[in-house]
């Protein structure tokens, strides 16, 4: 089925708090303000926030919005977006089937992506991407699982290359 990105995912752009609420001691939300320290699949965080403005969920799929446009995670606890990501949470609840999506459609996102020196996206670009989605959820779950066990194994390969340099 074609849609609009809105139709099936809830958008959440980031709004940073003001920087005297920010602390490397842990306290608070953890904070994102860009990709910086995204992973293959999750972040980490090394900068939190006592002050909360944006929140994206635990499981939720976070995207830069500008430079670099399009970068991808996956958040694995509550935290706090920075005006640098955002936040995109399938109404379905199948975040996993989004994230391997949106990998997918980030080169037709960048085709919209606009400023002069560091390029962003709006919520209006992101919600009116147009998308293809598999309707059936079982569908999106099988689908998962295998890329998931691509991902798997990418990381073991990794760990075991990092191994062998050391």
């Amino acid at each position: 089925m074609k849609c609009k990105l809105g139709e099936i995912v809830d958008v959440i752009m980031g709004q940073s708090p003001k920087s005297e609420f920010y602390n490397t001691d842990g306290k608070g939300y953890p904070f994102l303000q860009g990709n910086r320290t995204f992973g293959l699949k999750y972040p980490t965080f090394d900068i939190y926030t006592t002050v909360l403005t944006k929140l994206a969920e635990a499981g939720d799929v976070i995207m830069s919005v500008r430079a670099p446009v399009g970068d991808l995670n996956i958040t694995p606890v509550d935290m706090c977006l920075g005006r640098g990501v955002c936040s995109l949470r399938m109404k379905n609840g199948n975040q996993s089937y989004l994230f391997y999506m949106m990998k997918y459609y980030i080169p037709y996102l960048l085709q919209k992506e606009s400023g002069t020196v560091f390029g962003s996206v709006s919520k209006r670009d992101i919600t009116e991407l147009e998308v293809g989605i598999i309707e059936d959820v079982e569908k999106q779950k099988r689908i998962v699982r295998y890329l998931e066990m691509i991902d798997d194994k990418i990381e073991l390969n990794n760990a075991i290359n990092k191994n062998l340099v050391a």
